[in-house]
């Protein structure tokens, strides 16, 4: 899934405009995924429900609503006098890049109601022990969004709307297949595992054991997009809008492939012990911060840069040193998601939302403060993110200590 995000880059970096581009797209995907934050995790959501045929009954009437709401969202922020708002005003976009950025929002517009869709049946077959049908999907979506990647590099089309098309069509694709392969393997119709009465049966009970885990990504990817405007408003402002994004995209293909720990922690809680499901999770984020460690701090790493965000040598000053900083953070994104894991299934879903609020002003000050002392946009934000994961993390394990205890 995550290779989406640096074909896109790679793709933008090789046409026309590129830096205007590459900035343009990140700051309208910042913009996209704050108004799809409440709704990532209902493949958390999804999973944790599935025993029951009334929890998953009320929770797809409840995809279907929270999907469609957070669409129609997007859609708002695509208006003019919204736009001048949200974007130039509490992100401090320069008006030279508004029109980019709202035609990119225009064309990407499904993208919330596509990824609420999709993540619903993704809950129902990891539940079932169908990982690879979500892999299989995944691949589906990564061709997609190639091809029409590559399809917009040979025509030499407008990269923002190139991007824009990938983004929204590759979900989609996705969201089509995942749901084919759920009823094509009988997922949605499993029979009632076990009656679980602490489970929300209804709309009303799924409503109230989901709004701490929407409240905590809104958070989580609200402060993200609040983090723009600080690499915005540094220094460097114009060109670390552009490496930001970049590096950053580089650093999640990596990141997210740590994050379905809390997939496995949760369907596998009571049959493994917390012992073994922690040290899981240890493992790979070691592995894979060693990956970016080596991909970032190696002698071939600026060659793999500048084919990955072409030959601009600022934006590759600025992209290199951001990548160093970041190699942590896959382990700690895969302690964090093992944490969540954790608590979501224990039913601690107020506890996540803590520590989202914890990690997110940690992460908003330390790269305000950073670019207030000086660093560049990409540091001050690369710093803001390791420091805000970190005390996250560090509240996370309080309250699954605190919680195992009782």
């Amino acid at each position: 899934m995550a290779l989406g995000d640096p074909l896109t880059t790679t793709t933008l970096a090789h046409l026309p405009d590129a830096r205007t581009n590459l900035a343009a797209v990140g700051v309208a995907k910042a913009i996209a995924i704050f108004c799809e934050s409440p709704i990532i995790m209902l493949l958390h959501a999804s999973n944790a429900l599935a025993p029951t045929q009334a929890s998953r009954r009320a929770l797809w009437q409840f995809a279907l609503i929270a999907s469609g709401a957070m669409s129609l969202l997007l859609a708002l922020t695509t208006l003019p006098f919204v736009f001048e708002i949200v974007g130039e005003g509490w992100l401090g976009v320069s008006q030279s890049l508004s029109g980019t950025i709202r035609s990119t929002l225009s064309i990407v517009i499904l993208w919330p109601f596509a990824i609420g869709w999709r993540r619903y049946f993704q809950g129902l077959l990891i539940h079932d022990g169908q990982s690879n049908a979500v892999a299989q999907a995944g691949i589906i979506r990564l061709l997609v969004v190639g091809g029409i990647l590559a399809g917009g590099f040979t025509l030499r089309a407008n990269g923002a709307v190139v991007a824009g098309m990938s983004l929204v069509w590759g979900v989609i694709a996705e969201a089509i297949s995942v749901t084919y392969l759920a009823r094509k393997l009988g997922t949605t119709t499993l029979p009632e595992i076990e009656f679980s009465p602490e489970l929300p049966q209804d709309l009303a009970g799924v409503w109230k054991f989901y709004a701490p885990l929407g409240g905590t990504m809104m958070l989580g990817w609200g402060a993200r997009a609040a983090l723009v405007g600080i690499v915005a408003r540094s220094n460097d402002g114009s060109i670390a809008l552009a490496a930001w994004p970049a590096a950053w995209g580089l650093v999640l293909v990596i990141a997210n492939s740590t994050r379905m720990v809390q997939q496995i922690i949760i369907r596998n809680r009571k049959s493994i012990s917390d012992r073994v499901l922690i040290t899981f999770a240890i493992s790979v984020g070691i592995i894979c911060s060693l990956i970016l460690l080596v991909i970032s701090g190696s002698p071939i790493s600026e060659v793999a840069i500048s084919y990955f965000i072409g030959n601009d040598r600022a934006l590759i000053d600025r992209v290199r040193p951001v990548l160093l900083i970041c190699a942590a953070m896959p382990l700690l994104v895969s302690l964090q998601n093992a944490l969540q894991g954790f608590l979501v299934s224990e039913g601690h879903t107020w506890s996540v939302n803590q520590a989202a609020w914890v990690g997110a002003t940690v992460m908003l000050g330390s790269a305000y403060l950073a670019s207030q002392l000086g660093q560049n946009g990409a540091i001050a934000a690369a710093i803001g993110m390791i420091l805000g994961n970190v005390m996250e993390i560090g509240y996370l394990f309080y309250s699954w200590r605190i919680t195992s205890v009782n």
